[in-house]
């Protein structure tokens, strides 16, 4: 294959040059909250990957280029690797991991929003160090790679071909969106949901630091909390009742398409509630919860109503946004909320949003598919297009969705067969799977354990699951066809 190495190393300059100066936001808290190991860190960390990153941009820099497909591909997931792998650094030098593997798995839980942690003990953590866990969260939640495709452009690069790369499966519609001058209204979006969530949970009693941590968590939909899960149990999000619904409104909030919120800010709120995945998502939502409410009620797990309808709403969002806050131990509840909750984490949220999941429009194409074709046997001679909402899908669209949910199905399979090694259990089995593929980081299963879920894990299976949450990230065909021996074969 011919690869243009100087190209993909430039782009790479620049992710290392971008993660070495948001390390300045864990300097500044590692200064204000007077922690000297932590700001020689971040200091040297910040130093070292900014000025590395720019030598090798200057270095390997060729003037106006053009990204071809292949490399595109193979450049967003290096990236990625990259990035994570660069996050881990405060980790091991902070002695939070030991080893490569552990302090890898908790960046690209970070990056990609899943919201697995292997650290203990949080609450005596360092503050800079925890704060970089979820700025970076945060970051990921809109994407790494998103803000270089905004800075791409400036340089010379036609980066249509790594955006697409990024966005492979998703509705070009979006993706375009996301490359014209709608990206910066959608950061600022971002942005600007994010102060609001901060401003309410301070509203609500959460000190400064407390309300930054836990409105990047939200609105990355990553699910990191300030505290250990132990000291939870029972009260979900220290702080109680109010700062549990602030969470649960911006995580939702954050699982709509953010490219569909141009229609509110334009107020034309018929036409964002007019769209087929928005409905469809609120639809999951509120039927999940209902469900889940209503078996919690009809076992008595809790002994009022109250307390029912508050957790099995608060974890009900937690799996449908894939945010992945944990509460209570969900392993006790009754089985048929196992599966439900399983589902709505296969599900997830909105394109274009900070869930994970196969997406809500996925799902909608598939049941338009399925109508289709029973349409089809009753009349053979019917020419039926296959539509979400009013609108037809193209074939080609169609085949590559079709193509997806299959390549779930084979992934999660052979996932499923490689962590069996483990002799765990089915259930918990699939629903680490699931929960790391879908970018959720809750897992369902009798034999984790509810405070220490990843405890149980060899290190060879965590790096399974760090390539799961990379895979489910990328929308699998990034990652997958990497693999593939084609990709590697020269140009014609």
């Amino acid at each position: 294959m011919n690869l243009n190495l100087k190209l993909i190393l430039n782009i790479l300059g620049i992710v290392s040059f971008i993660i070495g100066g948001t390390m300045l936001a864990g300097l500044i808290v590692a200064l204000i909250y007077q922690e000297p190991k932590m700001t020689k860190i971040f200091l040297g960390s910040m130093v070292v990957l900014a000025g590395a990153g720019y030598l090798l941009y200057k270095k390997t820099r060729q003037g106006k280029q053009t990204i071809k497909i292949r490399e595109g591909i193979l450049t967003v997931a290096l990236c990625w690797i990259f990035a994570a792998a660069l996050g881990a650094i405060p980790y091991l030098l902070a002695g939070a991991h030991t080893t490569f593997i552990d302090a890898f798995f908790e960046s690209m839980s970070c990056l990609t929003t899943t919201g697995s942690t292997l650290l203990s003990g949080v609450t005596e953590m360092q503050h800079s160090l925890l704060f970089w866990r979820q700025f970076t969260t945060w970051l990921g939640g809109m994407g790494i790679l998103i803000f270089a495709i905004s800075i791409l452009p400036m340089l010379g690069y036609g980066a249509a071909n790594l955006a697409s790369a990024e966005t492979i499966g998703q509705n070009v519609e979006k993706v375009r969106a996301r490359m014209t001058d709608t990206a910066k209204s959608v950061y600022l979006l971002y942005i600007a949901l994010t102060a609001a969530c901060i401003v309410l949970l301070m509203a609500g009693g959460t000190g400064v630091f407390d309300a930054f941590l836990l409105a990047f968590a939200c609105l990355g939909n990553g699910g990191f909390g300030n505290y250990d899960i132990a000291e939870l149990t029972g009260d979900a999000i220290a702080g109680g009742l109010y700062i549990q619904i602030i969470v649960i409104v911006f995580c939702i909030l954050a699982s709509f398409s953010f490219v569909n919120y141009q229609h509110l800010l334009r107020r034309q709120v018929k036409e964002f509630f007019r769209d087929a995945e928005t409905r469809f998502f609120f639809a999951i939502l509120i039927v999940i919860s209902v469900l889940v409410v209503a078996a919690l009620l009809v076992s008595g797990t809790y002994g009022t109503a109250a307390e029912s309808v508050r957790y099995g709403i608060f974890q009900s969002v937690g799996f449908v946004t894939t945010a992945g806050y944990a509460s209570v131990d969900f392993d006790a509840w009754p089985q048929v909320t196992h599966w439900l909750m399983l589902i709505a984490m296969i599900v997830g949220g909105c394109s274009g949003s900070t869930s994970g999941g196969i997406k809500v429009i996925r799902l909608l194409v598939v049941f338009s598919m399925i109508r289709r074709n029973f349409y089809k046997r009753l009349h053979p001679n019917a020419v039926v297009a296959v539509k979400v909402g009013d609108k037809p899908i193209p074939s080609d669209r169609v085949s590559s969705i079709a193509t997806f949910v299959i390549l779930y199905v084979v992934i999660v399979g052979v996932s499923c067969a490689l962590l069996s090694l483990e002799n765990l259990d089915f259930e918990t089995t699939f629903g680490t799977v699931v929960g790391m593929i879908s970018n959720a980081g809750l897992i369902i299963g009798p034999d984790v354990n509810y405070v220490e879920p990843l405890s149980i894990f060899a290190p060879a299976s965590r790096f399974l699951m760090t390539m799961l949450m990379l895979i489910g990230r990328l929308e699998l065909f990034t990652v997958v066809m990497l693999c593939m021996p084609a990709f590697w074969r020269p140009y014609k």
